[in-house]
């Protein structure tokens, strides 16, 4: 996928270039992060709510453009604060894990895109136990959160990709295919977050 070709050049071009590694770990850095964390969510939220931006042509490729390159910036700063090893490792665990969702779905009988009021709740945990994470500081409760969470991105990988494919009791129409990509590459960063959480360590 390019998107996600884009997204680990970032992280290749942040780790492996110094003066750019010490901005984003700059106070200045730090800033131009949570923009594009604003941007990302703007962008996402446009094309996740509107139909017609999503399907119009070429507004839903300048949208998923910004929202990549906003996502990116993002996962290149994240990235800049690990050990090359556990970033390569994250990666690794991250493809073969993706691998094997997409592989279950495609194989098995079962219909996960019946299950949305199920992800629903099970969003609504995670997030709230990220907030409880955040003002806790506990290593443990952390190290749960982000099991769980890549736990949740992997059962989201395989409804999303079940939608796509179609045949399902839900699917996804042909004419959104740009938002069939955004959900893919959501997923599959996410999943690569939460392993590198798990499994890396920092600088």
């Amino acid at each position: 996928m390019i998107q996600l070709s884009i997204t680990f050049g970032f992280i290749a071009l942040f780790y492996f270039t110094p003066p750019i590694r010490e901005y984003v770990q700059s106070q200045n850095g730090r800033w131009l992060y949570f923009a594009s964390y604003g941007v990302f969510l703007v962008t996402y939220f446009v094309l996740v709510c509107s139909q017609r931006a999503v399907r119009r042509f070429p507004l839903n490729l300048i949208l998923l453009g910004i929202l990549i390159l906003s996502m990116s910036y993002m996962m290149g700063m994240i990235s800049a604060y690990y050990k090359i090893e556990s970033i390569l490792i994250a990666i690794g665990i991250t493809a073969v894990v993706c691998l094997g969702v997409t592989l279950f779905s495609f194989q098995t009988k079962y219909d996960f895109t019946s299950c949305f009021e199920v992800l629903f709740v099970m969003s609504l945990a995670l997030l709230a136990f990220g907030i409880v994470c955040a003002f806790t500081y506990s290593r443990i409760l952390y190290t749960v959160y982000v099991g769980l969470g890549a736990v949740a991105f992997s059962i989201f990988l395989a409804v999303d990709t079940q939608l796509i494919m179609g045949g399902k009791q839900h699917e996804i129409s042909g004419k959104d295919h740009i938002f069939a990509s955004l959900m893919l590459y959501i997923d599959i960063i996410y999943i690569f977050v939460f392993i590198l959480s798990l499994v890396g360590n920092r600088k």
